[in-house]
């Protein structure tokens, strides 16, 4: 059976419409990863194993240009014993949602730091992280880690163990507002990096996260989209129940939200555009729709996906809220090489452009729906400057 043939059996909507009566109880309503089935939630980690290397890579590039910044500033206000060297060594790491802990494993060796922690709420994931040699592991939902984390920073700390502290957040803070009850923006930004700045602990913060097309949303609010040669009717099946799963609202542009009858009706696109067999959607519905779609592996995956909207993070709110507690930040938009060889290789399949400017039938090129943001408690001439886009 060739791709298209398995997933459009599997994401047929009367298939998708009885697993979620089946499964969505089980794990998805409560969006708490305890509940899941223990075999469904190493599957699920196991799509994430070993990709720490990468992740890693990315952060270590913000980390070194963040250092080079602080000596070239005297920003680092060394004392006698305090060289770049050691800066590294004295670095700790906090990854949360690290999952194995490859990434923290990663950073730390290459910093040659031995001050890590690992927060991360599924249990197979902790397990493969002790193995692989992470000395802490906290094995706790997200917010409620924090009052373990930040007593063991002040404490190494005290002890002279570290200087600097770096937070890794990736592909995790938009998860959190559905799968953390006590998550808000402002209250992880409270509990975590607060105390610290307070206590002089030099501090940086990492996200890479996904979040709503960047470039789209400058050209319209409204996208034609054409996946895995699926009806219309079974694209428009899956959008509205990830839309009245996740409480996503369908706005033209106008602002006025729109009925399932009437989402279809009230595009004319110019020239005579001929958008039949693609189904209309809002960017934001029309982008986690290809989020969860083009990232399929298998249902068990899909559903838990349900349970979370990868277009909630906000980076301008992100930036803004860290610059009230002293943060500065770089941000800039991309896509992942990940994401892109699945945009195209489905373009490529279906002989066309996936997504389509609706109100003018123009292709959309691909989607820059995913954004990063260095803060850093320290003052450089280069605090606060927003990286080209």
């Amino acid at each position: 059976m060739d791709q298209y043939s398995s997933r459009t059996e599997i994401i047929r909507a009367c298939a998708f419409k009885q697993s979620s009566d089946k499964q969505q109880n089980q794990y998805i309503s409560n969006g708490s990863l305890h509940e899941l089935d223990s075999s469904l939630d190493q599957e699920y980690q196991a799509l994430f194993k070993n990709k720490g290397q990468r992740k890693a890579k990315d952060v270590l590039q913000y980390i070194d240009d963040e250092y080079r910044l602080w000596k070239s500033c005297s920003a680092l206000q060394f004392n006698n014993n305090e060289d770049c060297m050691s800066l590294r060594s004295s670095t700790a790491v906090i990854s949360i949602g690290g999952a194995d802990g490859s990434e923290l494993l990663a950073i730390l060796q290459n910093l040659g730091s031995c001050h890590g922690i690992l927060v991360e709420i599924s249990p197979p994931a902790c397990a493969e992280a002790r193995a692989n040699g992470i000395q802490h592991v906290i094995e706790s939902d997200a917010m409620d880690a924090a009052q373990k984390v930040v007593p063991m920073l002040l404490e190494w700390q005290e002890k002279g163990h570290v200087s600097s502290v770096l937070f890794s957040c990736q592909s995790v803070l938009h998860e959190l507002s559905t799968r953390s009850p006590k998550f808000t923006r402002e209250e992880f930004l409270k509990v975590y990096l607060e105390p610290l700045i307070a206590s002089g602990l030099r501090t940086m913060f990492y996200a890479r996260e996904p979040c709503t097309p960047r470039n789209w949303s400058q050209e319209t609010d409204l996208v034609a989209i054409r996946l895995f040669k699926l009806d219309k009717t079974d694209i428009e099946y899956v959008a509205n129940e990830i839309a009245n799963k996740l409480s996503i609202q369908r706005l033209n542009k106008s602002g006025t939200i729109l009925t399932d009858r009437e989402l279809n009706c009230t595009v004319e696109t110019a020239d005579n555009v001929e958008l039949s067999g693609r189904a209309v959607l809002p960017l934001a519905l029309g982008q986690e729709l290809l989020f969860k779609l083009i990232y399929w592996k298998d249902l068990a995956h899909f559903e838990y996906e349900m349970g979370e909207q990868l277009t909630s993070f906000e980076p301008e709110s992100w930036s803004q809220s860290l610059a009230k507690i002293g943060m500065n930040s770089r941000m800039s938009y991309l896509t992942t090489e990940h994401f892109r060889r699945l945009y195209r290789q489905e373009e490529s399949l279906i002989g066309e452009p996936i997504s389509i400017n609706a109100y003018n039938g123009k292709p959309l090129t691909v989607p820059m729906c995913f954004a990063q943001i260095f803060s850093s408690n320290v003052k450089t001439h280069h605090n606060g400057v927003k990286l080209a886009e």
